[in-house]
């Protein structure tokens, strides 16, 4: 793992997501010890408004003590919290060039045909490629929604990989891939699951949760059974809401229902529910049960994400990828961009604008995860999870609000520097591995060839493995 960097950003334009601080039209950013340790306007001023653990000095970066770091000549930049992402398939990472619009390459027929042939490697390389996506896309917190953990042994490959990729996120343990109804998950492995990772070897940016199917695909001594277990270890809930997948013409989620039973609360993650009913909102509200949207997947495949209703009724909304396999990319400024544009055709309501926007996809993501008081916000004493983005390339200017920009007119390509727990992932615009690291793109690639080869020899795939070539096993 790459050491933390002490760095201290100059003249960013600054948007905290913080409300003590606001937006700063050219600030420094003291990162130390994998901390923002101190946030200031720029220049040298004395006795200026400052926040952080130094009292002003007023020498060269006005209040903060830039003695032993780095100092980035940050002009021109915009500086903001790293995107949280709430909902992650990262184990089929590698299916993706595999799911498209041809016949019999839908996603669930792909990923039913290929996730029995999974090897421990391609659990570990299939999360280190997913991840090192979102550090390239600005994503510096992620949920690994894992529904295909066939073994413990499958568990703790993706752990490693999320702690060795250098993001902060969650590991919620699922069943394998097209389990039986009548099995619930693995709950004794999910028991031991914090023996086999005690607090030290998480290096505070990883915890765990637990991915159930629910009520709508399991019978009740299953549902009841892994609720029971999840809330007796503490354990955050996450499941899909996508009954409107299984049940033409379905306008109706059966939240209420959950309800009823007492499986809804401020410890349970619905994902998408794109047909929920008024009904159905309201006992999302009622009961504070949060809520992941995942647009690019659901718009392509269940209908319109109600992204104006929810939070109109004050449900807690979170923003997600889903999947690569889609497929998707996680260029979540134009998922954004996506979003404001699908909501001003649907609606007409100005509820969802680019500052809200970018709150869902940074602060209301980590309060999603129960994280907001260590990410989300660019807060002194909150982890440095950092973004930085050139502000000065052709399609972010000329410019008025630096948020509309980035919403309107931001891609991926813009993000110069990406900092997780102050470690500098990304910078110039480049990865960064460590000297000894293998390349999470490469290795994905040979894995994901070897995986269809195994398919097609079982006879579960039809066709022969692309880009060959590429690379081979080592």
């Amino acid at each position: 793992m790459r050491p933390r960097s002490d760095l201290l950003l100059a003249g960013t334009h600054l948007i905290s997501m913080d409300p003590a601080i606001g937006d700063l039209p050219s600030a420094d950013v003291l990162i130390r010890d994998g901390l923002i340790a101190a946030v200031s306007p720029h220049g040298p001023t004395s006795g200026v408004t400052r926040y952080g653990e130094h009292e002003p000095g007023g020498g060269p970066y006005g209040a903060l003590e830039a003695e032993g770091v780095e100092v980035v000549d940050a002009a021109g930049t915009v500086t903001l919290p790293g995107f949280v992402d709430t909902h992650w398939h990262l184990w089929n990472s590698l299916l993706r060039g595999t799911v498209g619009d041809r016949p019999g390459a839908d996603y669930f027929t792909v990923k039913r045909a290929l996730a029995p042939h999974f090897e421990l490697d391609d659990f570990y390389w299939a999360a280190r490629f997913g991840l090192a996506e979102a550090v390239s896309g600005g994503i510096t917190t992620v949920h690994n929604f894992d529904h295909n953990v066939r073994s413990p042994q499958d568990a703790d490959a993706n752990i490693r990989a999320h702690l060795d990729s250098g993001l902060r996120g969650r590991f919620s343990y699922g069943p394998p891939d097209s389990a039986p109804a009548t099995s619930t998950n693995d709950l004794d492995d999910l028991a031991r699951l914090r023996e086999r990772w005690p607090a030290d070897r998480l290096d505070g940016r990883l915890d765990f949760g637990v991915a159930l199917r629910g009520p709508y695909r399991t019978p009740p001594e299953v549902y009841e059974r892994e609720w029971a277990a999840a809330r007796e270890l503490g354990l955050p809930i996450t499941m899909h809401c996508d009954r409107c997948l299984r049940e033409q013409g379905c306008r109706e989620c059966g939240l209420t229902r959950l309800e009823e039973l007492g499986l809804l609360g401020e410890d349970v993650q619905v994902i998408h529910a794109v047909h929920a009913s008024g009904r159905d909102i309201e006992a999302l509200a009622r009961t504070h049960t949060r809520v992941s949207l995942s647009p690019m997947t659901e718009m392509r495949t269940m209908g319109f994400p109600l992204v104006t209703e929810l939070l109109e009724a004050g449900v807690r909304v979170s923003l997600s990828l889903d999947t690569l396999a889609m497929p998707t990319s996680a260029d979540i400024l134009g998922h954004l961009r996506a979003i404001i544009s699908v909501e001003a055709a649907r609606t007409g309501s100005g509820t969802v604008t680019p500052r809200r926007l970018l709150q869902l996809a940074t602060l209301d993501g980590a309060r999603d995860l129960g994280l907001d008081d260590r990410t989300g916000s660019i807060s002194p004493g909150k982890r440095a999870d950092v973004v930085v983005i050139r502000g000065a390339d052709v399609n972010l200017v000329p410019t008025g609000d630096p948020v509309e920009a980035l919403v309107y007119t931001g891609q991926i390509d813009n993000i110069d520097t990406v900092i997780a727990d102050g470690r500098i992932l990304k910078r110039y615009g480049r990865l960064l591995l460590a000297d000894d690291e293998q390349d999470p793109v490469r290795m994905a690639t040979i894995r994901r060839d070897a995986l269809l080869a195994r398919a097609a020899a079982a006879g579960d795939w039809p066709q022969s493995p692309t880009d060959a070539g590429e690379g081979s096993l080592p």
